[in-house]
């Protein structure tokens, strides 16, 4: 009997402090005189607190589950911290990424079957593989960018948008609003809206300038060199060394010496193509 006393008088202080504790974050109606234990007088009150509990211990396992969901998806980044040249690279679905100085990306090894998801913070140009079926979406701070296949450079920070080749949806965050900005268009986040106008001449060129490869395949350097040169000469790579890989940046004229004598390849240009390949042993 003595042993029982001792049990409810410990269970009573230990309500008292649970209820306490509610009081105290205001999830009790303040009493009006006092009044026994909740638990002892005031059975829905007591199953209030347990359906409270439950269901704040639900939601907190549904956040963890979904939080070790995105940390357990394997991400790469690349960044470019210079403050000068474009930091350029190549996804593994074949989209083109120019990052601005100052700036990330976050990027899946590979992408889902049915959409293509990144996370940018700072500035980029993207030239998108077209892929109908699975889109491609860019996570900004302010927005969601959706894309199929187009060419864009968007300022992620406080949303500035413009569209070279093709069209782009975007979704503010917490807001119901979305805009489709279409080639020679540039949407804006203004006095808490979207607002498109009309691109201004040149707003492109500064990505294209001067261009860094970091670790990238040689095909895929040849590749951005024949897009953002479409008047200089063509550059082919031979199949046996297309996935060498070079640090580099892109200066002039005489980049493919450079490129060549890195790697220890020769050249060889004919009918304005210059033919990148191993020498013969």
């Amino acid at each position: 009997m003595v042993f029982k006393e001792k049990e409810n008088k410990i269970t009573d202080i230990a309500w008292e402090q649970l209820c306490e504790r509610f009081e105290q974050e205001g999830l009790l109606p303040e009493k009006s005189a006092p009044e026994n234990p909740p638990w002892k007088t005031a059975p829905f009150t007591w199953v209030a607190i347990i359906a409270m509990l439950m269901t704040s211990g639900i939601f907190s396992a549904l956040y963890m589950i979904r939080q070790k969901d995105l940390s357990g998806k394997e991400l790469q980044e690349i960044r470019n911290e210079a403050n000068a040249p474009t930091l350029a690279t190549v996804l593994n679905d074949g989209s083109v990424v120019y990052l601005s100085e100052q700036t990330w990306l976050r990027y899946p090894g590979t992408f889902d079957k049915g959409r293509r998801e990144v996370i940018l913070r700072g500035d980029a140009f993207f030239d998108i593989r077209k892929n109908a079926g699975q889109p491609f979406f860019i996570d900004t701070e302010p927005a969601v960018i959706e894309v199929t296949g187009t060419s864009f450079q968007v300022r992620s920070r406080d949303l500035l948008l413009s569209v070279r080749d093709g069209e782009v949806r975007v979704s503010l965050k917490g807001r119901h609003q979305t805009v489709s900005v279409k080639a020679g268009e540039t949407v804006a986040f203004r006095s808490g809206k979207l607002q498109v106008s009309r691109t201004g001449a040149g707003s492109f060129d500064g990505y294209f300038r001067r261009i860094h490869f970091k670790d990238e395949r040689l095909d895929n350097v040849a590749r951005i060199i024949n897009t953002t040169s479409p008047g200089s000469l063509r550059v082919k790579i031979a199949p046996e060394v297309e996935s060498r890989r070079i640090t580099f940046t892109l200066s002039g004229r005489h980049d493919i010496e450079a490129i060549c004598l890195a790697l220890n390849l020769q050249y060889q240009e004919q009918d304005r193509t210059v033919y990148i390949y191993a020498p013969d042993n």
